[in-house]
This record gives C-alpha cells, structure tokens and sequence, in this order.
C-alpha cells in the first residue's frame, strides 16, 4: 500500500561567506588556478559580509569607504579596479541543474531602496529553502514502512537587496555569494535523494538541511575573507572559477 503526503517545510536561511582553502566534502573538491592580478587597499573600495537571520533570509553587505546620504541611483564614482572583465559567471549562467534553477542576477534584482544612512554600497538578502513528497509503502513480508522523500530545493534573492553603486566587480561578488546559496540548495538535495529515511523522517531532514546550510556557511565567511569582499581581484577569480566547477558537478 502506497500514500502521499504533500509537506512544505520552507526552512529559509540566509547565508554568509566562504574561501578556496574551505575542506569540501570529497566528491565536491576541485582544484583553482591562481591568477596573479594586483588587489587593492582595504580601505579604497568595499567589502561584502553576509548574516544569518531567524526569519529566513540572508544578506551580503557591501562597505563604503565613507557614508554617503546623498541619493544614489547610478554610480557615484568609477570602480577604481573597473579596468579588469567582471563577466567570469556569465558563460554558464543561467541554468537549471538537478531542477535547481539559477539566475543570471543583474541590479534590478537590487530593487530596494537603498539605505543612504548605511555604510554599505550594496545589501544583498538570499534566500535558501526546500519542500518535499512523502511517499510510505509498507513492506510486504514485514510491518515495516519504507519512507521516501522527493525533495524540490531552491535558492532566491528577495525584494529587501538594495545598490549604491552598481560597478561591475561588486555585481560579480554579490553573484558568487548568491551562487553558493545555489550550491547550498543543490548539495542538500543531492544528499536528501540519497538518504535512507525512518518514520522521524521530518526531523532527518531538517537536520541533513541545517548541517549542510552551516556548511556553506561557514564557505561563504572564508568566501569574503580570502576575496576581501571582491576587493583582492586574483583570489576573486580563483573563486569564480572554483564556484562555477563545483556547479556543473551536479
């Protein structure tokens, strides 16, 4: 006998940051090349940081050199590292892997206003959650139940993300914290699909989803650490690429 039970769990997180020294799970290691490009002072561009919050959401903050409360639409001044390509995510995005889809982000997913007051150029908020089917089908030689879980995860960038200054390099940042929410989303279902699940099912779940979001986590901290929030331009693109292969193993 089989039944189906449609549960929605929408455990939303938000994330923070990662570096290239992180230790991954084995069949997620890749290797990077370094690119020797020239990095910039920490105090004559920005940085990013991201946050957990209870309510599900996370964010990517964005340093000013200064507080800037005049109204920004457009940049206020030239990325003083504009003369690099900022485009590495751009070949592959966007794409659908494993029914995970993943946007080609660009500022008008920064569509809030921006906080002027903020020491921050930029706020991106990301979101990282899932939902599943419960199939149980009793054993027929036993009273046992076989329980499977058809997980559908997700990762998105909500309405709260605001800009200042829309150069290129940040752009570029900003989408490689949101893409390893994607990775977050596409390895907690890779290891759900797999799972062998008992009738504590919903909490079995929850905690494969809450090890594997700290995880990625703790990935996205080393992630600004060793970039510098975008500004040390040779360990950005050693991410970039890093990111994208770890990506297209799904």
């Amino acid at each position: 006998m089989i039944s189906s039970v449609r549960s929605r769990e929408n455990r939303k997180h938000s994330q923070v940051s990662k570096s290239l020294n992180f230790s991954l799970p084995k069949r997620a290691s890749s290797q990077i090349k370094i690119h020797h490009l020239p990095s910039i002072s920490n105090n004559s561009t920005c940085c990013s940081n991201s946050s957990t919050s209870s309510p599900p959401q996370s964010c990517s903050k964005l340093e000013d050199d200064c507080v800037d409360i005049s109204p920004v639409s457009k940049n206020t001044f030239d990325d003083p590292l504009n003369y690099f390509n900022y485009d590495d995510f751009n070949t592959i995005l966007p794409i659908t892997i494993n029914g995970v889809k993943i946007l080609k982000i660009d500022w008008s997913y920064f569509s809030a206003p921006p906080n002027n007051l903020s020491r921050w150029k930029a706020h991106c908020f990301w979101t990282v959650g899932y939902t599943f089917d419960i199939n149980m089908k009793k054993m027929k030689k036993s009273s046992n139940i076989k329980y499977r879980l058809v997980i559908q995860s997700w990762c998105c960038l909500n309405n709260k993300s605001w800009v200042k200054n829309k150069w290129d390099r940040l752009l570029e940042h900003e989408t490689g914290h949101y893409l390893i929410g994607c990775l977050c989303a596409l390895e907690f279902k890779y290891k759900a699909d797999k799972f062998k699940y008992t009738k504590n099912y919903r909490m079995e779940c929850t905690k494969l989803f809450q090890d594997t979001f700290q995880f990625y986590l703790q990935m996205e901290r080393q992630y600004d650490e060793e970039t510098n929030h975008s500004q040390n331009v040779s360990k950005q693109k050693e991410w970039n690429e890093f990111i994208k292969s770890e990506l297209l193993k799904y």
